[in-house]
């Protein structure tokens, strides 16, 4: 008796291991996503099992291979098909939607795009980098044709087709100042863009937003102001013809005497015409004079207090009706801060 209970108990413990393991490996199964999904039921295994406890292994490798996710239409005994004859039929949108097909697995080794800095697998080295970049910018120019070329010096209406805002050009002797005059409404738009209006810390020559013109692009505001960026030539000794120095910072030299006297005009065209303008006065200011009015009584005080700040004499009468232009840019002669001007004023002559 002691034998058969020990014998039964056996049996019962070894049941529990087995239900438990079974459900140990059903979990596993069910939940284990590198198995195709329509192999993760129950009943699926269920068949597998039997298929394999029947020695049919021929049958488990061609379930395999089949594409199962695609539903074969199982032809219906006869007694079905009458019984489906008497029923009505379902319409076509109410039909069972077909399984989508699965999607193509990754490439085990994905192409790696040496441009993006750093694969996943190899850094990619300063040289690398260059030459890539110098032979996609070779095969740039061999597909898409020529890089684009700026108009000519002068050509205001080939800028104006590039940008829009651009209405004349300056130009003043014996300085490389010679650039395109852009116009905005906004008269801080272009602080810090360039002439494609593109982010750019040099930016442009541009007039302020007072400023009026009229049908053919002549200036009718009687003082016209246009502002530059002077980033390298703010500190006494000027320099003079210092190549690095762009936009505004060639003003500078206007410091110096012999160079004001030995260049007292500054050209300034549009598609009206081209302008001559003749240096009056030359000084430095803070922000406290403001001497960037466009038009009203206020520009003859202005023009009083411009010629009495003058650190030359450059003996030129300037009329009440004279219509002038006022070059602005940056300094530190004055000491430090940013709210300190270099300004040259000219009148129009012809």
């Amino acid at each position: 008796m002691n034998l058969l209970k020990k014998f039964l108990r056996g049996v019962y413990y070894f049941c529990v291991g087995v239900k438990s393991a079974v459900c140990d490996f059903l979990d596993w199964y069910t939940n284990n996503r590198s198995i195709p999904r329509v192999l993760r039921s129950r009943a699926s295994l269920a068949v597998i099992v039997l298929a394999v406890a029947a020695g049919g292994w021929g049958l488990v490798s061609a379930v395999s291979g089949m594409d199962l996710t695609r539903r074969e239409p199982v032809p219906p005994s006869s007694s079905a098909q009458e019984e489906q004859a008497s029923q009505p039929q379902q319409p076509a949108s109410e039909a069972e939607p077909v399984s989508a097909p699965a999607e193509p697995a990754e490439s085990s080794q994905p192409e790696v795009d040496a441009l993006a800095g750093a694969t996943r697998y190899e850094p990619v080295t300063a040289v690398q980098l260059s030459r890539l970049l110098k032979s996609r910018a070779e095969t740039y120019e061999k597909e898409e044709g020529a890089t684009f070329t700026p108009p000519a010096a002068g050509d205001i209406a080939g800028w104006k087709a590039v940008n829009p805002d651009v209405f004349g050009w300056i130009t003043i002797a014996n300085t490389n100042i010679s650039y395109p005059l852009v116009y905005n409404a906004n008269t801080n738009f272009y602080t810090s863009r360039g002439y494609y209006k593109e982010a750019s810390r040099n930016g442009v020559i541009w007039a302020d937003g007072d400023t009026k013109f009229d049908a053919n692009g002549e200036i009718t505001s009687r003082n016209c102001v246009l502002y530059g960026h002077n980033w390298t030539n703010c500190w006494r000794p000027v320099r003079i013809g210092n190549p690095g120095d762009v936009m505004f910072a060639q003003l500078a030299a206007y410091d110096n005497a012999e160079f004001a006297k030995a260049n007292p005009y500054i050209r300034v065209a549009t598609l009206g015409g081209d302008h001559l303008y003749q240096v009056f006065t030359v000084f430095y200011t803070d922000l406290s004079f403001g001497y960037n009015y466009a038009d009203g009584a206020v520009v003859n005080q202005i023009i009083s207090t411009a010629k009495a700040k003058s650190i030359h004499d450059f003996g030129v009468t300037v009329g009440p009706n004279d219509k002038i232009i006022t070059l602005s840019t940056c300094t530190r002669v004055l000491g430090a801060g940013d709210n300190q001007r270099f300004v040259v004023m000219a009148k129009k002559i012809s």
